[in-house]
Parts: C-alpha cells; structure tokens; sequence
C-alpha cells in the first residue's frame, strides 16, 4: 500500500533539494576557483624554473665567448660600487633589455641574453621565459666573476726547433725529421739558402721564402700558423741536479748533486764545499776561470782540455765557453751544462753558453735529455755533436756544421738584452738535425685556464 505525502511534507522536500544544490554549487565554484588559482601558481613555479635555466645556460655560453676571446665585451660599463648592491640586478636586467634582438638567444623553452661589462671580469646572463617579449614573462638573473688561472705541465716537444720570436736560415742546414716533427717560431721565418727539411715548417708571425727551400710537398706555406705554447727555460729550475757550481769569484764549489758534497750545498749556488780555488791557473775538471767582472757576460769560464769529464755543470751569473773537442763517436763527453743569468730582461748579465770547438756530448745520466739550458744565449760555432736539448731564455745562433741526434733547439725568446750574443735566432751553415720526436724533457709549459668564480643568482 502507497503512502501519500502530504502537501505540507512535499514543500519541505523541495526546500531541502534546493538548499543541496545550493551548497553542492558552492563547494564547486570553490574547487575549481582553488583549482585555477594553483594552475597559475605551478605554471609561474614552471616559468620561473625555465628562466633560471636559461640564465644558467647564458652564463656557460658567455664564459665560452670570454674564453674564445679574451677581449670579449658587450660594452656596458659597470657602475663603480654596484656589485652586490640592491641595484645590481636591475642593473643588469636594462642592460639586457637594451640589447638588439640579436643578442637574444632561444633555448627549448626560454631565452636569455649575456652581458659582459668592458670594465671588470664579470659575466651576466639574464634569462626570460618564455621569451623576452612576453607580458607574463619570468626573469632571473646570474653572474660570475672570471679569471685566468696559469698551470704549468712537462712540456713534450714535437719539434726540432721551436722560437718564439723571429727566426732565420741561411746556408743549408738540413732537418730529418719525418712528419710526426717539424719546426716553428711564433714569430717571422726568414728561409733562405738551401734549407731541407722534410717535416713541415710553419710561423705565426708571417714568413719569407727564397732560394731552394725544401719541404714535404703536403705541408702548407709557412706563415699564418697558430701560436705554439713555449716552455720557460731557467736554469735555476735544474741547478738540483749540479755536480759542479763554477762561480763568479773563480772558486768551484759544490752542487746540490755532487757524489762527495752535496749535503754542503744550501739553497743557492755557489754555497757549497770548496773544491778549488785556483781554478784560473789550475783548471778543474777541464774548465779554466777566465775572469770576473765583465759588465756583460759576468764571470766566464773555459773548458780546454780534450779529456771528456763527465759530470753536471753549473756556471753562475757567467758564461760556459767550450774550445776544445773531448769526447769521440764511440765515448761521447757525458756532461750536462747549465749556465745562469743575472738581472733581469732586457739588463741580464752572463748566462750565455758558447760552443768554439768540436765536442761529441749526451747529456750527463741524471739530466734525463738536459744537453744545455742558458739563461741567455746559445751560440754554436763549433762543429758540435750532441744529443738532447739545448735551450736558451733569449736566442740561439748556429753557424758551424753542427750534427744533433735525437735533438731538439729551444729558444725561448722571453726578450734581448742589448749587447749579448745574438739578437735573433738564426741557423746557418751545415747543421744538420736528425729528430723524430716527440721528446720527452723536464722543462714545464704554461697553461691557461679560464674558470668561473663567485657564480651567484641576484
């Protein structure tokens, strides 16, 4: 049996229905009005996100563009006192916003544009998303300050003859020294004469070729060369490994390595034990003390004797000048010669090495390929044989008929003093160089490397 409702009960149903709708309505618009208004808030947090990645990206781009150019800019000056001020970041947004378009650059989802002040190492990037352009935009902004950090490494050398300023042949020297080695100078080549060689000869600084020059064929011409990187040469950095410190006042003494003394030595030469004194009527060792102090060369010392006395030599402040012609094909002079400076580029005194006479040398067993190392010049004459490495702070001349096994020429070219030996390098002539590298040395090579400090989000 049905039950009627009656009519009284009937309007209080429909008022409930309705107050339910009511409420239901309510709690919806709130839903979806929270719903809205937490879409916008992740989608700015997702914005916001995408322009810091941007930014961080326009400061690994602008750090590439200082480290391909070291003068790089975008030619805003910074204000003097701005850094880690309140304004620093709007600062920077105007210098941004003031670039053309084309300093704009486009990621997947955002875009920033790097400024690089001309007046400090200090790169900006700010970064936008979605675009620069757009009114809802989101900025942020980084900044890192740069700078040039120098690490030294062994150097290795690749080359037969490697300058760093001009240099010149004559005559007809003769390099043998396959593809894998070559030979370079940073700075002019004059090649002139018969010069031979048979890897690759190259200059940064522009060159000028005459007579019958000879190359491999694949090898392009000389003159417009990247830089190679040339190691410092100071004898100080080798003077561990002396035997024999022959010094200004005509006394040897002992070195740091010296098989007796060498405890003796202290941290300069010319401290240790006394081995002679009278070194200017009684040479030692074969090395005659010629006299101090000449206002160019200092001290200098002379090695005459044709007996070959092996050992590692140090001349201070002075010159090492060889006469004589010890040593054979089959016993070669096992003798290392260090010769060091004093002052300073351009006003350096002594440290020349000189070779007059006609020695068969390798370096001594404790100098790994260390034949020569001046403080100044190198200057061969002679008809020198040798194995190793000879290299000078300034310059190097060749003009007897030198033989090199194995060898390689260094000239650092770090300045000329006025008045020493050689104001360029140059080979002339019947050297000959036999060096099918690359050669190992105990020299170090700087490098350069460019890494961010201080990166920071304003």
């Amino acid at each position: 049996m049905t039950r009627r409702i009656p009519a009284d009960e009937q309007g209080l149903a429909m008022i409930t229905v309705v107050m339910l709708g009511a409420a239901l309505l309510l709690v919806m618009s709130l839903v979806y009005s929270r719903g809205v208004s937490q879409f916008g808030n992740t989608s700015g947090d997702a914005k916001s996100s995408q322009a810091l990645d941007a930014a961080e990206s326009g400061l690994n781009t602008g750090i590439a563009f200082v480290e391909n150019d070291g003068e790089y800019t975008t030619g805003e000056l910074l204000p003097d006192g701005i850094l880690g001020s309140g304004d620093e970041r709007e600062w920077a947004i105007a210098a941004a916003e003031a670039r053309p378009g084309s300093d704009v650059i486009g990621t997947t989802d955002a875009e920033f544009v790097v400024i690089k002040p001309s007046n400090a190492p200090i790169v900006y990037a700010v970064g936008y998303a979605p675009s620069r352009e757009d009114d809802q935009r989101r900025v942020r902004v980084v900044r890192a300050r740069v700078q040039v950090e120098t690490i030294t490494t062994a150097w290795t050398s690749n080359l037969a003859f490697l300058a760093n300023d001009r240099l010149t042949f004559r005559g007809n020297p003769t390099f043998l020294t396959g593809a894998s080695v070559g030979i370079h100078t940073n700075g002019f080549l004059d090649v002139g004469g018969s010069t031979f060689a048979d890897g690759c000869v190259s200059a940064s600084g522009g060159a000028q070729v005459t007579g019958s020059f000879t190359q491999p064929p694949g090898c392009p011409n000389p003159g417009n060369q990247a830089q190679v990187v040339v190691p410092f040469v100071d004898p100080r950095n080798h003077w561990a490994k002396s035997e024999y410190d022959l010094c200004p006042d005509g006394k040897v003494r002992a070195g740091p390595a010296h098989p007796q003394y060498g405890n003796t030595a202290t941290s300069v030469p010319c401290n240790g034990q006394t081995l002679t004194t009278a070194a200017d009527t009684s040479p030692y060792r074969g090395w005659r003390f010629m006299g101090c102090c000449d206002p160019s060369d200092g001290s200098t010392w002379k090695y005459e004797s044709t007996f070959a006395n092996h050992g590692v030599y140090y001349v201070y402040q002075g010159v090492a000048t060889i006469v004589s012609s010890p040593g054979a094909d089959l016993l070669p002079w096992q003798a290392s010669i260090f010769a060091e400076s004093a002052g300073a580029c351009t006003s350096l005194v002594g440290g020349d090495i000189k070779i007059a006479g006609s020695p068969v040398m390798e370096p001594y067993s404790t100098t790994g390929n260390l034949q020569f190392i001046a403080g100044r010049d190198i200057d061969i004459s002679g008809n020198l044989d040798f194995t190793g490495l000879a290299a000078a702070h300034e310059q190097i001349e060749i003009t007897g008929d030198l033989d090199v096994h194995d060898g390689t020429f260094l000239a650092e070219s770090g300045c000329d003093t006025p008045g020493s030996p050689i104001a360029e390098s140059y080979v002339g002539g019947g050297a000959t160089v036999d060096n099918h590298g690359p050669t190992q040395t105990e020299l170090v090579a700087p490098s350069y490397l460019l890494v961010a400090r201080s990166w920071v989000e304003l």
